[in-house]
């Protein structure tokens, strides 16, 4: 059985008057917040915790850069102060590691036999992310010049946020929340920021929000406009697998059950390129085209063959815009709704920006944007969330810091 520790209350004096240890203004004391912390004392015979009692004083001079400061308690102060390997152990385990403040908690507990808690880590990590700001981190990743926007929901945000990325060197650049009213120029402000800190890109890519190349066309107008390939195919195979879905649900009675479970099963095999069809769907996908002949199935794959020729096998924008002609003026997709809204979509104004990739070969076609979005979520997974947006921004410049740049957080 261990010895028990011994526990002793330790308070600070509460004096009329303070100055504060950042800016050295003299002041009448005015409380500001208290809370009580544990903290380890050194003992050769026992251990001995000090449950000491913390009061922050409020700084009333405007010029000063903190808002409030505590008491110093004699005796007790140098088992307060974190020291700086800890600090930046604690923040680093947070950002690098993808860890919880309560997990980091108990980590340098056992490591550093101190007591740390989850509000002092969160304090520890703001606190370090003051001294970094955005204008030179950006400076510092050498942005590649081919810009990625997006829009996402975070978890515990409640609105949108803009999302900025490097589409060619597929990092996070800057995240900002859409404000509660919602304006037409929200979007622009955001990019101008960006223009600000420096980010002059030869070009963007985005998704299909008919926003983005208005407001790009204003900020950047020398960048060239790239409708995300990734979108633009979730846009046009939503209808082709909807299509599919509707031909099997046609499919009535005992006699199609295990035509409709084979159906189902091969619905992604029949929208991939037949170049890049496996070995089984090599054997299974000619066969179903003998049952399937003339259906609405035979004109999905064919329809697929078109749309990847069109995108993969184009040298050029007008051989692209050729291709989309000669598919228009056939017949066979017109009794389907489905393929009817894909054509109609090809034809439609945003074609042009689908295959600016082609004329311009340093134009990503794809922004990764998803991927950046779905790097971001495993971050909020683990905290279920940030709870405000500063302490998002907190985080993303110490991730940038350690995880682009290769960098250890400033102490």
């Amino acid at each position: 059985m261990g010895q028990q520790a011994e526990i002793k209350v330790v308070e600070p004096r509460i004096p009329r008057s303070v100055r504060c240890p950042h800016c050295g203004v003299g002041q009448p004391f005015k409380k500001e917040r208290e809370y009580w912390r544990t903290v380890k004392a050194p003992h050769l015979r026992r251990p001995v915790l000090w449950r000491v009692r913390m009061v922050y004083a409020k700084c009333r001079n405007p010029a000063c850069a903190h808002e409030s400061f505590a008491l110093p308690i004699a005796g007790v102060a140098r088992y307060l102060r974190a020291t700086a390997p800890l600090v930046q152990e604690a923040v680093t385990g947070l950002v690098a590691d993808n860890t919880t403040l309560g997990r980091m908690a108990a980590r340098i507990a056992r490591s550093f036999n101190t007591t740390g808690s989850k509000s002092a880590l969160d304090r520890w990590k703001r606190r370090v992310a003051r001294q970094v700001d955005f204008p030179a981190l950006l400076s510092r990743l050498e942005f590649s010049g081919a810009l990625c926007l997006d829009e996402f929901m975070p978890r515990r945000g409640g609105r949108y946020e803009q999302l900025a990325g490097d589409a060619t060197r597929i990092r996070i650049l800057y995240l900002e929340p859409v404000p509660a009213f919602y304006g037409r120029g929200v979007t622009e402000g955001f990019c101008r920021q960006l223009d600000r800190w420096g980010i002059t890109p030869y070009c963007v890519v985005f998704d299909l929000l008919t926003t983005f190349p208005r407001v790009v066309a204003k900020v950047w107008p020398a960048a060239h406009q790239q409708f995300d390939h990734f979108h633009v195919m979730q846009w046009l195979w939503h209808y082709l697998r909807n299509a599919l879905i509707q031909f099997r649900k046609s499919l009535q009675g005992p006699q199609w059950a295990l035509h409709r479970a084979e159906l189902w099963e091969m619905k992604w095999g029949l929208l991939k390129q037949m170049d890049r069809w496996s070995p089984k769907d090599r054997l299974l996908i000619p066969e179903m085209m003998e049952l399937y002949a003339g259906t609405v199935v035979e004109q999905v794959l064919l329809f697929k063959e078109v749309l990847w020729d069109l995108f993969d096998g184009s040298a050029s924008r007008r051989e692209a815009a050729a291709k989309r002609d000669a598919l228009a003026q056939e017949t066979w997709w017109r009794e389907s709704w489905h393929l009817s809204k894909c054509v109609e979509f090809l034809v439609g104004p945003k074609f042009d920006r689908m295959v600016t990739y082609l004329d311009h070969p340093e134009v990503p076609r794809c922004g990764h944007s998803e991927t950046l979005i779905n790097v971001w979520r495993q971050m909020e997974a683990v905290r279920r969330g940030f709870k405000s947006a500063q302490g998002r921004l907190d985080h993303l410049k110490l991730f940038q810091l350690t995880a682009y740049l290769g960098e250890q957080v400033p102490t």
